[in-house]
């Protein structure tokens, strides 16, 4: 009896492949329209009612992506743009502190 090794996709791929310049993807348009739905879901600078072309969802996706990375980098300017004095309670003063 002889074994047969399992072959990886990688070496079933042709040994000379054409490149083109352009990338297809294969996405049905309703799986598309799901995850442009499920971004706008994501994204609290788009209102809920709002109607948004696709054009108008990825810069606010990007923006808020810019937005957050910001706060990253740099979380004390927001920890001082917050006015912790207003606060009622100390346990609200705590939770912000703690952004």
């Amino acid at each position: 009896m002889t074994r047969t090794g399992c072959r990886s996709p990688v070496s079933r791929l042709p040994k000379h492949r054409k490149h083109t310049n352009s990338v297809k993807f294969d996405t049905p348009p309703t799986e598309m329209k799901r995850c442009l739905v499920k971004l706008k879901k994501m994204v609290p600078t788009i209102e809920r009612n709002k109607k948004v072309n696709q054009l108008e969802l990825l810069q606010h996706v990007i923006d808020y992506i810019q937005d957050l990375e910001k706060t990253l980098q740099y979380p004390e300017d927001i920890l001082t743009s917050v006015n912790v004095s207003k606060c009622s309670s100390p346990k609200e003063n705590q939770s912000l502190v703690h952004l």
